[in-house]
């Protein structure tokens, strides 16, 4: 195939079943749609992962000249330069990360960040860092909080520098550019794109299967940044005393720890642990309502998935990225931030007024503007600007 037809997307691992994981793989059965050849280019993978999201069809390479059972050695190995970047030229790179600009910085294709977030490590402070660093398998997180401690200064340094090299740049939310600007806007070649994550098109085609169980729910990787503490706190003040259902995969450690803190608050909680796209989707549809902890969330694609499946969700008002999807007394509720309290009276007023019956078109309706195509035409036509 002509090299002007082939963009690769790179990230430096696919171990973890999460919204950004989710991207990579809608961004890519885009780009293939649009006739370029599209490769998922990454140091570390695990088939579990690749058999539980929607991969399939999708060409995926590690780049490792090295292949070890131990992800973190993986990566070390990667950036060291034990990696078969050389081989790999097309007409552009898609990256998701600071570390995935650094592995292709020295190319010559054109270069192209999508931008979720900062690189915690490098600018969250030590608390965060710590509990940030807690929420992933392995070590990985670790490391590089270890190494933000010793060379934290060069290390922003070379991550401006990153960003300077890129031909296009899109952020997953106004909320995310908005919060970066102050640390990268001088670094910018061109002006950041907007480009929300997309819906997979599964979650427009109704679910079925009916659970007759009346419960809240809540989905993401289950770790301590997501805050799921503060919502198991925050359902003792239900008035509607009914069970929260949590997606997502789990350590052991901190599952736990929210069982234990559950039942010394009176929650009754149940984990279905990873769930595919149509089983999740299954929750999805029959939840009463849908509850999201996280605060300043940069985007967090959940609520936008249960919204597209009619169910109402109950977020933090606190301007960041979950308040542009759903919209208040609509599609769910903002809750004042962050007060445990009125988090609980949002939900049992989602439950009280019917919401979700009497909405359920408008929430679905709300949905659209992530949903695939929508995003899909705006997100072609920045690439073709810059790929001819």
């Amino acid at each position: 195939m002509d090299k002007k037809k082939n963009i690769y997307l790179i990230y430096e691992f696919l171990s973890e079943q999460g919204g950004l994981e989710r991207e990579i793989i809608n961004h890519a059965r885009m780009l293939q749609e649009e006739g370029y050849e599209v490769k998922i280019l990454t140091c570390h993978f695990d088939k579990r992962i690749l058999n539980q999201l929607p991969f399939e069809g999708l060409k995926i390479e590690s780049i490792n000249r090295f292949h070890t059972k131990i992800e973190s050695l993986n990566l070390i190995l990667c950036f060291l330069g034990f990696n078969k970047l050389k081989k790999y030229n097309p007409v552009a790179f898609l990256s998701y990360s600071s570390p995935a600009n650094f592995l292709v910085r020295n190319k010559n294709s054109k270069k192209i960040n999508y931008i979720n977030h900062y690189p915690h490590y490098l600018y969250l402070n030590w608390d965060e860092k710590k509990e940030w660093a807690k929420g992933t398998q392995g070590f990985k997180r670790w490391i590089v909080v270890a190494c933000s401690i010793i060379f934290g200064n060069l290390l922003k340094k070379i991550d401006k520098s990153l960003i300077k090299k890129n031909d296009l740049i899109f952020m997953n939310s106004l909320f995310t550019k908005r919060k970066l600007n102050p640390i990268y806007s001088s670094f910018y070649k061109n002006e950041p794109i907007i480009s929300y994550p997309p819906l997979d098109p599964k979650f427009s085609i109704p679910s079925n299967k009916k659970i007759k169980e009346k419960y809240i729910f809540s989905s993401s990787r289950i770790i301590p940044d997501k805050k799921y503490g503060w919502l198991i706190e925050a359902l003792q003040y239900l008035r509607n005393k009914i069970p929260l259902y949590l997606a997502g995969s789990v350590e052991d450690s901190y599952k736990n720890e929210l069982m234990s803190l559950a039942k010394k608050k009176g929650i009754k909680i149940k984990f279905l642990g990873r769930l595919n796209t149509n089983q999740i989707k299954e929750y999805y549809f029959n939840a009463l309502i849908f509850a999201f902890p996280t605060p300043n969330e940069d985007f967090g694609l959940v609520p936008a998935e249960a919204m597209a499946c009619g169910t109402p969700v109950v977020i933090w008002g606190d301007g960041a990225g979950p308040t542009e999807q759903v919209i208040d007394g609509v599609s769910g509720y903002y809750a004042k931030p962050y007060n445990l309290k009125d988090f609980a009276n949002k939900i049992d007023l989602a439950i009280e007024s019917k919401i979700k019956k009497k909405n359920r078109r408008k929430i679905i309706l709300a949905s659209k503007k992530f949903s695939y195509n929508a995003i899909k035409k705006d997100f072609i036509k920045e690439i073709k600007k810059i790929v001819l």
